[in-house]
C-alpha cells in the first residue's frame, strides 16, 4: 500500500482519532469511507485484492485534502471534502469489485462531525484485541502455598527472562499530532505465560505474602539479566515497576552501577501502593537512594492514588485506565499532580482512553494503539 500512502498523506488509528476530534471541534464538514477489508473473507483478502482496492482509492487520493489512514485490522478509511464526487466514484468502483452478499457490509460512508462517535467506535473495533490467557494458565482460586513458591524458585533457576519479557512504548501525544513520540520503553514480565513455562498450577494473588516475596524473586533476576553490560548499552530510556525491597538488593545496585549516570537520568521505576504502605520506612529510604542517584520514580496505580505524589516525594504517576475514571469526576483530578506532564495514562487501548486523556491535560500514554505488532509487545 505504498503507493497510496505516498498519494493521499497516509495516517494511523491515532492520527484518524486526531482527525475526528479536530471535525468536531472545529465544526468543518468531512466524508469518510469506511473500507472494512477484515470482514471479508480470506479468498478476498490476497495480493492482487489490494492491488485493484489502491487503484480503485487512487482517484480520491489525488485531491491534496483526501488522507488514507490505515487501521490495525487491516481496515482503510479515507476522509475527504463533503459531497466530494470522488468519493462517490471510488464507492461505485469498490462495490463492482465486491461480492453483492458482502458490499453492504464492507463498505460504510459517515459524515463528520455528526457521526463522530460511530466512527470512533470503529476505529475500536479495529483494535487488536488483548491477549488471552494462555493454554495451561493456572485456575483461578487454585490456592498458592510456600511449597508451590519453593517448586518455582528452583524452575526459574533454569529459565531466562528474556523470551517473556515484553516491550511497552509509553509515548507522548497531543491532541492533533499524527505520530507518538517514544518517551522511554516499559519492561514488564509475561507473568501468565512464565507460569505456563514453569508448569504453575496455581495463581500467586490467592497468597500476598507469598506473591510479594516471588515478586522479589522476579525483580532480582530480571534486575541481574538487565545489569549484563551488552544489555545495559541497549537499555536506552526504560522503565521498571519493582519492589520496594529491590531497590536496595546486589543486584539492583550493580544493575544502578552498570547503568552509569546518563542511563540512570533515563531510567523510571515504578513502584506499587500497597508495597509504600505496607513498608514506609523502607520506602522513604529506597525512594531518597534512587532520587539521589538520579532515577526518576512512578506511583502504579489502579485508581485514584492514596497520597498525592508530591507528598509521597515521587516524580511521576501511572494511572491505569478505566471506563470508571471518567465518572469519579472532581474526586479524581483532586488526587493527580497539577501538572499534568507527570501523568502517565496507562492502559490506554482506545480512542475513549486518549481522548479522555487530553481532556484532563494527559498527554503521556501507554497502550495496545500505541505498540509495534509483533511477540515483544
Amino acid at each position: 500500500m505504498t503507493a497510496l500512502h505516498a498519494a493521499g498523506r497516509g495516517g494511523n488509528a491515532l492520527a484518524l482519532i486526531g482527525l475526528v476530534r479536530e471535525a468536531v471541534a472545529s465544526g468543518i464538514p468531512r466524508q469518510v469511507l469506511h473500507l472494512r477489508l477484515a470482514r471479508l473473507a480470506p479468498r478476498l483478502r490476497r495480493g492482487h485484492h489490494h492491488r485493484l482496492v489502491q487503484e480503485a482509492l487512487e482517484p480520491v487520493l489525488r485531491p491534496s485534502r483526501a488522507r488514507l489512514f490505515d487501521l490495525p485490522n487491516g481496515d482503510l478509511v479515507v476522509a475527504a471534502p463533503p459531497d466530494s464526487p470522488h468519493l462517490k466514484e471510488v464507492k461505485a468502483a469498490l462495490l463492482t469489485l465486491l461480492p453483492l452478499e458482502t458490499a453492504e457490509s464492507a463498505l460504510a460512508v459517515l459524515r463528520l462531525p455528526e457521526e463522530a462517535a460511530a466512527l470512533l467506535a470503529a476505529v475500536e473495533a479495529a483494535l487488536v484485541p488483548g491477549p488471552e490467557a494462555p493454554p495451561g494458565a493456572p485456575e483461578e482460586g487454585a490456592r498458592f502455598t510456600a511449597a508451590r513458591l519453593g517448586m518455582l524458585e528452583r524452575a526459574l533457576g533454569g529459565v531466562g527472562l528474556a523470551a517473556f519479557l515484553r516491550h511497552r512504548p509509553v509515548c507522548r501525544l497531543r491532541s492533533g499530532d499524527e505520530r507518538p513520540e517514544v518517551e522511554f520503553l516499559d519492561l514488564r514480565i509475561a507473568l501468565p505465560e512464565l507460569g505456563v513455562a514453569l508448569g504453575a498450577s496455581a495463581d500467586p494473588a490467592t497468597a500476598p505474602w507469598l506473591r510479594r516475596r516471588l515478586r522479589r524473586l522476579l525483580d532480582r533476576r530480571l534486575l541481574a539479566e538487565l545489569a549484563r553490560p551488552e544489555e545495559a548499552r541497549r537499555l536506552g530510556p526504560v522503565g521498571l515497576c519493582l519492589s520496594v525491597a529491590s531497590l536496595t538488593s546486589a543486584e539492583f545496585l550493580r544493575f544502578e552501577k552498570v547503568l552509569g549516570a546518563a542511563g540512570r537520568v533515563q531510567a523510571v521505576i515504578g513502584l506499587l501502593p500497597e508495597d509504600i504502605l505496607a513498608e514506609p520506612e523502607e520506602f522513604a529510604f529506597a525512594r531518597d537512594f534512587c532520587r539521589a542517584r538520579g532515577f526518576r520514580l512512578a506511583l502504579e496505580a489502579d485508581s485514584a492514588p492514596p497520597l498525592p505524589l508530591d507528598r509521597l516525594g515521587l516524580d511521576l504517576l501511572r494511572l491505569r485506565w478505566s471506563p470508571d475514571l471518567p465518572r469519579l469526576g472532581e474526586s479524581l483530578r483532586a488526587t493527580l499532580p497539577e501538572d499534568r506532564e507527570r501523568v502517565v495514562l496507562t492502559g490506554a487501548d482506545g480512542a475513549g482512553a486518549i481522548g479522555w486523556g487530553w481532556e484532563e491535560g494527559i498527554t503521556l500514554f501507554e497502550g495496545r494503539l500505541l505498540r509495534p505488532k509483533g511477540p515483544s509487545a
